[in-house]
């Protein structure tokens, strides 16, 4: 097929696929929804659907053109399928009030240090996302690492055409971040002199690559999206609906953890509000790192970028912390 023809036919398959339709249904209701709050900014919200939402997934595809995804099985099970939605709900469930819970049957010094409480939240959501999860399909359907793009050849493929897709996004997202990131203020003002931002830059990266890289791409992507896809036959499909999935796991935070006030939704937004910021302001990142896991297979290359793009966010507070 010609090129300009393969593009055209990418094109229709888009508009006209029914997880983009009901990805596109649920942005304009929250739209609607977050118009009547005042604190809600739209300028912010149309930059980040534009570039995280559009530019930074059509850079992915360029980057992935000449890249071969690995060769990982996928099955199209409705039992698998069962079990995932099973997954979700009780994860679901468990964001509402879980980790407050937990943090409840520790001892209370674990609470009150900052820094012992960095590693509990670790182990936590390392427990609930990877795991757990893991453990399921290994033992109700035999899947191993290499089934979520962990291996050998994966490592291999980060030196060929995976790479590529590492280098642009992750340079794309850290000038983004740097010049429009609202939390990374400090470090623009020169808050953080050399000897404490160098040493803080790669050990954040490593810290990022686990706490936020491994737990939501191995989740997000390498599980709920791969079973999306098989099971409805469309790559598309398994973005859309796994970027929905994503947007919505954040809702939890927004109205019973305080998140509404960092992102601006107030102090005590409603459910129906925190569920349209979800789909409207972090919905669309799913976008991006789903477009990288399809076009790859590569968790390695997924939780790079993933890694990349919330360094400078997350750096002011990670030295903060351990200065």
């Amino acid at each position: 097929m010609h090129p300009n023809g393969k593009s055209m036919k990418t094109v229709r398959l888009l508009i006209f696929n029914p997880g983009v339709a009901l990805f596109a249904a649920l942005y304009l209701a929250g739209l609607a929804i977050l118009s009547q709050n005042k604190d809600f900014n739209f300028a912010d919200a149309l930059v980040e659907l534009v570039i995280v939402g559009l530019v930074f997934p059509l850079l992915a595809w360029i980057a992935t053109r000449r890249a071969v995804p690995l060769a990982i099985p996928t099955r199209s099970s409705r039992s698998e399928m069962l079990v995932l939605v099973a997954i979700v709900i009780a994860l679901s469930i468990y964001l509402i009030g879980g980790p407050q819970w937990i943090d409840g049957l520790l001892p209370a010094r674990w609470s009150v240090s900052p820094r012992i409480h960095f590693f509990v939240n670790l182990a936590k959501k390392l427990a609930v996302f990877v795991v757990a999860p893991w453990l399921i399909f290994r033992f109700l359907f035999g899947y191993r690492w290499a089934n979520y793009g962990v291996s050998l050849s994966a490592l291999r493929a980060l030196g060929r055409g995976h790479g590529l897709v590492v280098l642009v996004l992750s340079g794309a997202l850290i000038v983004f971040q740097y010049f429009l990131g609202g939390a990374v203020a400090p470090v623009r003002a020169g808050k953080f002199p050399a000897h404490e931002l160098l040493p803080a830059l790669p050990v954040c990266f490593v810290w990022l690559a686990i706490e936020a890289g491994l737990v939501e791409e191995f989740f997000f992507r390498a599980l709920v999206q791969s079973r999306l896809s098989a099971f409805f036959r469309s790559e598309i499909t398994g973005v859309a609906l796994m970027s929905l999935t994503f947007g919505l796991a954040h809702a939890p935070g927004f109205i019973f953890r305080h998140g509404g006030e960092v992102e601006g939704l107030g102090a005590n937004p409603s459910a129906l509000a925190a569920l349209a910021y979800s789909v409207v302001v972090v919905a669309p990142s799913g976008i991006l790192f789903g477009v990288i896991w399809a076009r790859t297979r590569n968790l390695f290359a997924a939780i790079a970028v993933h890694a990349a793009g919330d360094l400078l966010p997350n750096l002011p507070a990670f030295i903060d912390l351990w200065r």
